[in-house]
């Protein structure tokens, strides 16, 4: 939370003062001064570009403090727990979180000292003033022949002309949860139990709930809520021996994650999301999952699942127009995990080429004629608060790439990709430790968006 408010203060003074001065500078030389007036809003524009970084380069200073308190916090009650319990997976990721907060912190000192950050202030800028000129030009190409009245709302709703450019997305992030007492059985037993029972499903009751990790770094982070107080791991155990019926059962509500974790990567998405030029805002809603499939996610299987309540999402194979109209509302879903490796998931639309060289470059990213996202909770989170934009960056098209402080990284065993890269290095020197996307990327996504997205939509705007 607190690195959202460092955000905010850049994106206010972006929606604010930098569109004006940038059309200041942008503005025709009075060639009688030596064009005296661009200079001297060029003068005013670096001004409030190093002040800005100044105020956000404090304030960033204080959310790491915050965030290596809360870490020493939270580690050494997962190592006391741990400790408690028995649980060495828990005390294991406790000491992770306490080492790696402080590590983070030392890492981030380096570049505010060496003027990278500031650097990267002045990068940044141009990068959005570039990405909005690009993204104009894109949609000039489409429509300006065609429909210049929509183009003109186009711009207007993008924050082009106005000032604050991005696509506005409102972004449903769906946290999952099952209920131990629910049943849509003829003889009354919790599905939950019948879930448990079929072997092909996979579903280890005390493993979801945190409990009987298989190792420190793939453990579950969910929230168990009991209806009448703690819940134990005998009572799961007596829960499962009884059928999940008696006087003596406790009844429960787990969660796939907590809100406060969630939170956290809804958090990341919206400050990354602005370097490619979307907006989001995100309403979190819990879902109760119905079927046993939702619990642990085939990902061969993701895009039928999404097509299935409670998501009920429309492919394009059989409604194109209603598919088309949900790129301009992305779900994102947390879920308890995959039967798999996975972290993450996603579906997009439609195809697009990957951005970067061979063996990648050129290559086509197929699309599954549908839209929507998961992703399972993971910590430390230092390391793993990008899963959702991650998985969002690849509904607008963007691949995977090298470069371990890239957002669209990955080491899956599947597709492993280098951890060094030049762009990771100049990430590293302007941005400290935060990964994020480049400029080609933002690229990439306007040319999916105006490619792929209603006129409608890019002519509303959302908030």
């Amino acid at each position: 939370m607190a690195h959202k408010v460092c955000h905010d203060i850049g994106g206010w003074v972006s929606s604010n003062i930098q569109q004006s001065l940038e059309q200041c500078i942008n503005q025709d030389c009075n060639w009688w001064c030596l064009c005296c007036n661009k200079w001297f809003c060029f003068i005013v524009w670096v001004i409030v570009t190093v002040v800005t970084w100044v105020v956000q380069t404090v304030c960033e200073i204080v959310a790491d403090v915050i965030d290596v308190i809360v870490n020493v916090v939270k580690g050494i009650v997962d190592i006391l727990a741990g400790i408690f319990t028995w649980d060495g997976t828990r005390v294991a990721a406790g000491l992770g979180e306490i080492f790696g907060s402080g590590v983070d912190f030392a890492a981030n000192l380096i570049p505010i000292a060496t003027g990278g950050t500031l650097v990267g202030a002045f990068a940044d800028e141009r990068n959005t003033w570039r990405l909005r000129d690009y993204a104009q030009g894109l949609l000039e190409d489409r429509y300006k022949d065609t429909d210049p009245a929509g183009l003109a709302a186009m711009l207007d709703a993008l924050g082009i002309n106005s000032g604050g450019f991005g696509l506005r997305l409102k972004v449903r992030a769906l946290r999952t949860f099952i209920r131990s007492d629910f049943s849509s059985q003829t003889d009354g037993t919790p599905d939950l139990i019948v879930w448990l029972r079929n072997g092909t499903l996979n579903v280890d009751l005390k493993s979801l709930a945190g409990f009987n990790p298989p190792a420190w770094w793939s453990r579950n982070w969910p929230e168990l809520i009991g209806d009448a107080g703690d819940v134990s791991d005998a009572d799961l155990d007596n829960y499962v021996a009884k059928g999940g019926r008696g006087d003596d059962v406790k009844q429960f509500t787990l969660f796939c994650m907590s809100n406060s974790d969630l939170q956290i990567r809804l958090d990341c998405g919206t400050q990354h999301a602005t370097e490619i030029g979307l907006m989001l805002d995100w309403t979190i809603e819990d879902v109760r999952l119905t079927r046993g499939e939702q619990v642990l996610v085939d990902t061969g299987r993701f895009a039928t699942l999404l097509e299935e309540e409670p998501y009920s999402r429309h492919n394009a194979k059989d409604d194109a127009a209603a598919a088309t109209s949900e790129l301009c509302s992305p779900i994102a879903i947390a879920v308890f995990g995959f039967q798999d490796t996975h972290l993450g998931i996603s579906a997009h639309l439609a195809n697009a080429t990957c951005l970067e060289a061979e063996p990648d470059g050129g290559t086509t990213f197929v699309g599954e004629g549908i839209t929507g996202v998961a992703f399972r909770n993971r910590r430390p989170d230092i390391a793993f608060k990008y899963t959702a934009i991650h998985e969002l960056g690849h509904t607008f098209g963007l691949c995977h790439v090298d470069g371990l402080l890239r957002i669209m990284y990955t080491n899956a065993a599947e597709e492993q990709k280098s951890a060094s890269s030049s762009s990771s290095w100049w990430q590293y020197w302007t941005s400290g430790t935060e990964a994020g996307f480049t400029l080609d990327e933002g690229k990439k996504v306007w040319e999916y968006v105006v490619r792929n997205f209603s006129a409608d939509c890019l002519k509303t705007r959302q908030f």
